[in-house]
């Protein structure tokens, strides 16, 4: 069936953007845009015109940090924002209005569309554009031309990666398409999905470097292409996908396109494969990759994610060359009561001696932040992941004030509003010298993922404390990432309360980095996506000896929750898709 007028759906990019011949750039990313429209033949006859076309399909990477005046799409929340991370009040998800009409759309485009950051509706068609045309490029090596390949390969694939968390199946683009060719795109079973996007990687892999020169930081790599791939099949092996039961009955649960269609362990095995292959080729290739431990555990972590170049940081995304406090705010997200941090979240961070943290032990309540010499008594990594009262902030005398009345309070300016006791730091910093005009990036996946990966297929194979080809366990593995945060070994248990341990253990290592939505759905944990709201209130009693504050601290759990319904766990195309009767088959329940 032939189609003169191209169809545009939510995952397809079937746009020809005036045609296949013709195309303007936007804007690059680390690299001034040329501004006039240039002939496809133009760009492929000069490598610095190629270069920038690359750039261009670089900038549809997710980049998942607070944005601009114009942000994600409306009815999606950032930062883990429908989870028991965060909340906000006035989503869809709050008010249970979301629906297939509700304009969900992909939950990484940004409203402006002149940037394409996060849209893979772009970024699949330009990578094919590229992939079918740079042989034509005279002053590139062949070298040269089979890496750029395989990096937009990669892109691709991160691309589809998002879509199966999202959607489930989907359809497949394999070209640029034209507007005379035949335009029907069934979706393809879960199955055929993570097949399909596990073998791009894979040979991507093959032809890329194992990690590249500072100059070249940001580009894709093996790593990251193999990481990626770890995380698809760890996704693919969790229960939403791989069970006995649908998460939820329907048409697309009937033809395999929201799930699996039963449960096999060999799909945890693949994921376990997955990473040990990972970190044997990071052994040959001199242990590039590694968790950041010089024995300074707040400083370590924020190395970790913070600093360019960091090794760390397996793959990342730059939407920027550095990060501005002005036109390019970072803020968004928490502005005006967005994604607002959840009291629960701060207390998912341990005492210091590993215990969890409880404020009806006496002495967690008397110093839930800092004891009598200002030292951290929690889990180091809550400082760095949320702003803290008294702790350091903005060259303040007295740290962070989030009391009642302070600067830091809900009743302060939009950008430093702390509506349940709490507000994040993690990327904002302290909104100056910690971040004006330091080299911008957004890290899609670091070290201590691979490592907490490779625990939880462990465990799910029954294997947790069976030592691995390089003498580790499980909980060797967890320990490597909670050594770096100076804290003591995880309890030796196995199944589900290992899988809790694992799933926290992401929680507090990865907060603000667009993980927790992902553990929550993969595993259909309805109980934790409806979690009430949790506040703290801090008053300021007076001032002791020292100067220093003397503080009332209060908790309360509020009405406030999402209703989370079953048949949100993946998303709704769009209703006037479905209309357009060319085969999209809508998920279960919408």
């Amino acid at each position: 069936m032939k189609k003169h007028n191209i169809i545009i759906s939510a995952l397809l990019i079937v746009v020809a953007i005036t045609g296949c011949e013709d195309f303007k750039f936007g804007n690059a990313f680390l690299e001034k845009p040329i501004s006039d429209d240039i002939n496809i033949d133009t760009v492929f006859a000069h490598k610095k015109y190629a270069d920038q076309l690359l750039n261009q399909i670089y900038r549809t990477l997710p980049d998942y940090l607070p944005l601009e005046a114009k942000g994600y799409r409306g009815n999606w929340i950032i930062l883990d924002g429908p989870t028991d991370i965060c909340y906000h009040s006035g989503s869809a998800y709050a008010s249970s209005s979301v629906s297939a009409d509700y304009d969900i759309a992909f939950p990484y485009v940004l409203f402006s569309s002149t940037q394409h950051i996060g849209n893979p509706l772009y970024g699949i068609r330009k990578a094919f554009i590229y992939q079918e045309n740079i042989d034509r490029v005279p002053d590139m090596t062949s070298e040269e031309k089979k890496i750029r390949k395989a990096e937009t390969k990669v892109i691709v694939a991160l691309h589809y990666s998002y879509m199966l968390r999202h959607y489930g199946g989907v359809p497949w683009i394999d070209h640029a398409y034209r507007p005379d060719d035949e335009f029907e795109f069934p979706r393809l079973t879960v199955e055929e999905t993570v097949n399909r996007i596990v073998m791009m990687l894979d040979e991507a892999a093959t032809d890329l470097p194992w990690y590249t020169t500072d100059a070249e930081n940001g580009h894709m790599t093996a790593a990251a292409a193999k990481a990626l791939k770890l995380r698809v099949l760890l996704f693919a092996a969790s229960p939403l996908l791989n069970n006995d039961t649908p998460y939820y009955p329907g048409e697309a649960a009937d033809l395999k396109l929201s799930w699996y269609g039963d449960y096999k362990q060999e799909r945890w095995q693949a994921a376990l494969d997955a990473g040990l292959e990972f970190l044997r080729m990071n052994r040959d290739n001199g242990e590039y990759y590694c968790i950041i431990d010089t024995d300074n555990p707040r400083e370590d972590y924020v190395n970790g994610y913070w600093v360019r170049g960091s090794h760390e940081i397996i793959m990342e995304s730059h939407r920027w060359a550095v990060y501005n406090l002005g036109v390019k705010s970072i803020d968004r997200g928490h502005n005006d009561n967005y994604n607002q941090v959840r009291g629960s979240y701060a207390d998912m961070f341990q005492w210091k001696d590993g215990s969890n943290f409880d404020w009806e032990n006496p002495e967690h309540k008397a110093h839930p932040f800092f004891d009598e010499n200002m030292k951290p008594t929690r889990d180091i990594r809550l400082y760095e992941t949320l702003v803290i009262n008294e702790d350091k902030y903005q060259n303040q005398p007295n740290g962070a004030e989030c009391y009642a009345g302070g600067r830091q309070s809900k009743d302060a300016s939009k950008f430093t509003k702390a509506i349940y006791g709490y507000s994040v730091r993690k990327f904002i910093r302290d909104r100056k010298e910690e971040i004006s005009n330091k080299p911008y990036q957004c890290p899609l996946i670091r070290m201590p993922e691979v490592y907490l990966s490779i625990a939880e297929a462990m465990n799910q194979m029954g294997k947790a404390g069976v030592k691995d080809e390089f003498g580790r366990d499980a909980y060797d593995y967890i320990n490597l990432v909670r050594d770096r945060a100076g804290l003591p070994g995880v309890e030796r248990v196995e199944g589900q309360e290992l899988t809790d341990i694992i799933l926290h253990e992401r929680a507090v290592e990865f907060g603000a980095e667009d993980v927790r939505y992902a553990d929550l759905i993969r595993y259909k944990r309805k109980d934790l996506l409806s979690t009430p709201v949790s506040t703290l209130t801090i008053t300021k009693t007076g001032t002791d000896n020292d100067g220093r504050g003397i503080f009332r601290y209060e908790t309360n759990v509020t009405g406030e929750h999402y209703d989370w319904q079953d048949h949100w766990y993946l998303i709704a195309f769009p209703t006037d898709e479905i209309n357009k009767k060319y085969g999209l088959i809508q998920n279960p329940g919408w």
